[in-house]
């Protein structure tokens, strides 16, 4: 992927290193739900959510709280999710 923008030539290649590093912590979060490890999932999640919160980190910090039994948690992660 070109780090640079088309219009001005800006190095972009630090935006672009947050969000692979988004997204491998995305990755990291769906797997550690599938292991049922709430937890590690609520890390990965955290992180993610931290570099930029969207409705994807949303919803996997609700599944994360789900996994902990942080049910209230969990209702509000989802409601911002939408």
């Amino acid at each position: 992927m070109d780090a640079a923008c088309r219009r001005c030539k800006a190095d972009l290649s630090l935006l672009v290193a947050v969000e692979e590093t988004r997204a491998s912590e995305l990755v990291r979060s769906a797997e550690a739900i599938m292991a049922n490890d709430g937890d590690a999932a609520l890390q990965h999640a955290e992180t993610a959510h931290h570099l930029r919160a969207d409705r994807d980190s949303w919803r996997r910090l609700a599944t994360a709280h789900l996994l902990r039994r942080d049910f209230e948690r969990a209702l509000t992660c989802r409601a911002a999710a939408l």
